[in-house]
């Protein structure tokens, strides 16, 4: 799920027909207190930050499983906080704290240790005229960053809530923000990649592209990574934006046309990313050649999962509309398996410890699949686009208006 705003506009109405009220715990068991030595446990183990949508500014969407700590299912309900509106991306989660936000634009400052809302922020009108989509909130450094579909772009103290600093951009966001070092980046669909300093929103380049830029960029090794709406995949120089390749998949095998709506994930010496068609790629991270394509059956609009899990092999993760959960060798684009979701997949998976995470609307679930088995081993009836994420204590998944914090139960 690279950037879904436009997208949203698409489907909301019908989603929201879906929407479930009543959390049910299947294979993860029923809700628990702390009162058990559990919660004594985890906080024993050291804090991990997801502070982005992907994890990492590669975006795998992938959390290895901490030293002598089980973050696998099965899992207990430990707590859950409403945002009363669609929570369309995952929270950046640091220091012990989830920042989430609506699809209005409406955030929350959320302590995991205990759930209790630190502070609250709606949009401000000098930020944004009329609430807007939002995408995902990044942290970096003591500032949560904010990109409103209407152009704005937001920063404000991790602390306190307040605004930092604010600046409107030429264009709708629906590119979720990275911030590297002291420069954020993010597409526009007015076709530019916007190099911003993170302390002061002080422009510091553009890249203009052929099409709009849904996707959210990808950074690795001193390089951006990025894919426009014109079935184009860039590699530009994260300095000055300077671009060192560009690879249009339209005229080159298998051919089609079709938009990234999916982020780029890198690793393994591949920039891997999916059409809106449903064709999945892989590039050579240095040339910008395609290494191997993969045809779903029906659209794709999530970023795919990357990750080498111990007892598998270098592994891409995604989902399709045509229901099913595609695990590809991630050197080879070979299928090693797939699972029938029994609805279309909207979003982007992670993995977390030997388990990924998936959902759809249609069947209201997120389910957890072993991916050394391929069998599922958990199930909420609790659907969200990015379901899950992690703080390296616990696993929080995103419902459709809640957060919900789970943890492993005592095996």
């Amino acid at each position: 799920m690279a950037s879904m705003g436009s997208r949203s506009g698409r489907c909301i109405a019908s989603l929201l027909a879906l929407l479930v009220g009543t959390l049910a715990l299947g294979s993860c068991g029923g809700s628990s207190s702390d009162g058990d030595g559990s919660q004594a446990s985890a906080t024993a183990s050291p804090l991990v930050s997801w502070p982005l949508f992907g994890r990492v500014p590669e975006r795998t969407h992938y959390l290895p499983a901490p030293p002598r700590r089980a973050l696998d299912p099965p899992l207990r309900e430990a707590w859950s906080i409403s945002t009363h509106a669609l929570i369309e991306f995952p929270p950046a989660v640091a220091n012990g704290v989830a920042y989430v936000v609506n699809k209005y634009g409406n955030a929350k400052a959320v302590r995991l240790s205990d759930r209790k809302v630190l502070w609250e922020r709606n949009p401000d009108p000098k930020d944004s005229g009329t609430p807007t989509d939002v995408t995902a909130p990044v942290y970096h450094q003591g500032k949560v960053f904010f990109a409103y579909v209407d152009g704005n772009l937001v920063a404000v103290d991790a602390q306190t809530g307040k605004r930092v600093w604010a600046r409107r951009l030429a264009g709708h966001l629906e590119s979720s923000p990275m911030v590297v070092g002291d420069t954020l980046y993010l597409g526009t669909d007015k076709t530019n990649v916007v190099a911003l300093r993170a302390s002061d929103g002080k422009i510091l380049w553009q890249f203009n592209s052929p099409g709009a830029i849904k996707a959210s960029p990808s950074f690795h090794r001193g390089r951006l990574f990025v894919a426009d709406y014109e079935s184009g995949m860039f590699c530009l120089d994260a300095k000055d934006g300077k671009l060192l390749w560009r690879t249009n998949t339209s005229q080159a095998a298998p051919f089609g046309r079709g938009g990234f709506y999916s982020s780029p994930a890198i690793a393994f010496g591949r920039v891997y990313a999916a059409r809106d068609d449903g064709t999945v790629f892989a590039f050579d991270e240095k040339t910008g050649k395609v290494a191997w394509s993969f045809p779903t059956d029906n659209f794709v609009y999530g970023s795919p999962a990357v990750a080498k899990v111990p007892g598998t092999p270098p592994t891409v993760y995604i989902g399709s509309y045509d229901e099913h959960f595609y695990a590809l060798n991630a050197l080879s684009g070979k299928q090693e398996w797939r699972y029938d979701v029994g609805g279309p997949v909207p979003g982007t998976a992670t993995v977390i410890g030997h388990t990924v995470y998936t959902s759809s609307f249609k069947t209201r679930d997120a389910i957890g699949i072993d991916v050394r088995t391929h069998r599922k081993t958990f199930q909420l009836e609790q659907a969200g686009y990015t379901p899950m994420v992690s703080d390296g204590r616990r696993l929080y998944l995103i419902g459709y208006y809640e957060l919900i914090g789970l943890e492993p139960r005592p095996r």
